[in-house]
């Protein structure tokens, strides 16, 4: 028998048993009442509502839930600056500033309650389960479940990039690149390749897993050359020979942020209010009492979790903030008093994810922060403070002292693919078109970075015949238009500082030309990024 006759054969069973199974259902709704169905739960192609979350807030042991207190629900990861909850907790500055802080901690000593999927996490705080969820702005740029309400650090080195045989950025070209799927090395992967301006489906091959610890299994198994993640576990790629190609060190891209839900924002903003005030008084004191803090900390237990034990707990957290910029309540002020710095991050975050093919939101993304709650903390003396977080390099929204740096002891991280810039006839004078492409290509990734150095090469085509144009004028003809690029840039809010301006010549056989083509070979722009301290 065919595969043809096969399948019609099979297609008068299926018929048989349609006509079957109707008459049977006919019988049973003789003998019951049927229900009926609203018609939008037959639409199969409506995604199931997530459920509500079954972990149960953590609170302050002994703490009396029925004293007339509101209480306030926040859920977070196991990571150092987060941990800002635990010590407010213990030191009971929640119920000080009238209200119980509940905790939810994801992944709390393997409990499958506190297992909780990025689905399940946007999905509590968009409903208003959750009050607030520590997270990071691309994350909440790619779900608007919440909204931004204060900042809580840049990873200042945390977030890394590994990999075997990969020189730079521009190298990632065709190789595997592994990492935990859904989270923040996900975007630390498609925002380099977005800076290479690969393509993440069709450049490489992306190798998505379950956690970090797997990316680094199937990294030092050889089935991918590039890994991202985070400390501690990204360090075990060295076992099969990874080295460090790019950390969040030079890029400042991942942001995390305390957002809160809408409903809390709306239902009840006295509230909120008081917690955010809570919030800068806890950093206050751990600024000015580090051991005191960390000690606290630790108190609350479940250490194997936050790996901040008793015995070694001011080591054990400075470790933790050690590559994370945290940011204190001036930091939060310079944030918020101008936020177009935080909602460009945002919205770079959202072409990131849509060069990925992911959907992303098309609302007011300016409306995914609000500012009121960190500029009322801002007029309270008491909350403010002279005394340093242990990494004092917070930089979203200011302009970091590079002169420490050096640029010349810098490694070429990768050469930016824009390279072909049109300028006014005989002149060093930007295109509209130039400049939008410099917009596009450059300021991002130079406004969210930190030790990165960009030279700037110029280069002129030297066009003959013979004698036209002598070696220098080709050359500074190269350096002005080298200059005009800086310059630009440096209009955009950038720091002159961070920037090498050279010049090069065309190669012997295109010097005096008169071939068109060969004279646009030597007409171009080239950009290289330089990293300090790789």
């Amino acid at each position: 028998m065919n595969r043809g006759r096969i399948v019609l054969f099979a297609f008068i069973i299926l018929v048989a048993m349609i006509i079957i199974g109707a008459g049977l259902l006919a019988r049973q709704g003789a003998f019951e009442t049927p229900t009926p169905v609203p018609s939008a739960t037959v639409a199969v192609l409506v995604p199931p509502t997530q459920p509500p979350i079954v972990a149960e807030p953590i609170f302050a042991e002994g703490a009396d839930l029925n004293d007339g207190l509101p209480t306030y629900i926040c859920a977070a990861d196991a990571f150092g600056s987060y941990f800002t909850l635990q010590q407010m907790i213990m030191a009971g500055i929640d119920v000080e500033n009238g209200f119980h802080l509940g905790l939810i901690p994801f992944g709390l000593d393997g409990m499958a309650d506190y297992d909780i999927s990025e689905e399940g996490r946007t999905s509590a705080l968009s409903s208003g389960q959750w009050d607030c969820l520590l997270t990071t702005a691309d994350s909440l740029a790619l779900s608007s479940a919440g909204v931004i309400t204060a900042v809580v650090d840049e990873s200042a080195g945390a977030d890394q990039l590994w990999v075997r045989d990969v020189p730079t950025i521009n190298d990632l070209r065709e190789k595997r690149i592994t990492y935990s799927r859904g989270s923040v090395g996900e975007f630390f992967v498609l925002f380099t390749l977005n800076v290479a301006r690969l393509n993440p489906r069709f450049d490489v091959t992306l190798v998505p897993v379950d956690s970090v610890s797997e990316a680094v299994e199937t990294f030092n198994r050889g089935q991918a050359d590039v890994v991202s993640g985070w400390e501690p576990d990204i360090y075990e790629a060295e076992q099969s020979g990874g080295t460090p190609l790019l950390s969040s060190e030079q890029l400042r891209i991942i942001v995390d942020v305390i957002a809160t839900s809408r409903q809390a924002i709306e239902n009840r903003p006295d509230v909120v209010q008081a917690f955010h005030n809570a919030w800068f008084q806890t950093l206050k004191m751990q600024a000015e009492d580090f051991d005191a803090a960390a000690q606290q900390i630790a108190a609350w237990g479940h250490n194997d979790w936050s790996f901040v034990y008793p015995e070694s707990a001011s080591d054990d957290l400075d470790a933790w903030l050690g590559t994370i910029a945290q940011a204190d309540l001036g930091d939060n002020l310079t944030v918020m008093r101008d936020t177009e710095p935080l909602i460009q991050r945002l919205e770079m975050a959202r072409r990131v994810w849509a060069a990925s093919g992911v959907d992303v939101p098309d609302d007011d993304i300016s409306l995914l922060v609000d500012p009121r709650f960190v500029l009322e903390a801002g007029a309270r003396t008491d909350l403010q403070t002279s005394a340093a977080p242990v990494n004092d390099t917070f930089s979203l929204g200011t302009r970091p002292d590079l002169s420490t740096l050096d640029p010349e002891a810098g490694t070429t991280l990768g050469v930016l693919p824009c390279r072909r810039f049109t300028f006014l006839p005989e002149s060093a004078e930007l295109t509209l078109e130039s400049r939008r492409i410099l917009d596009d290509c450059v300021v991002p990734i130079m406004s969210s970075s930190v030790g990165i150095f960009l030279r700037v090469t110029g280069s002129s085509a030297w066009p003959g015949p013979e004698g036209t144009y002598t070696e220098q004028e080709i050359y500074d003809f190269g350096l002005a238009r080298a200059q005009a690029v800086v310059d630009y840039l440096v209009s955009q809010g950038l720091d002159p500082a961070r920037f090498v301006v050279e010049a090069t010549l065309p190669p012997e056989e295109r010097r005096n030309t008169e071939d068109p083509d060969l004279q646009a070979l030597d007409r171009y722009v080239e950009m290289s990024l330089i990293t300090v301290g790789r």
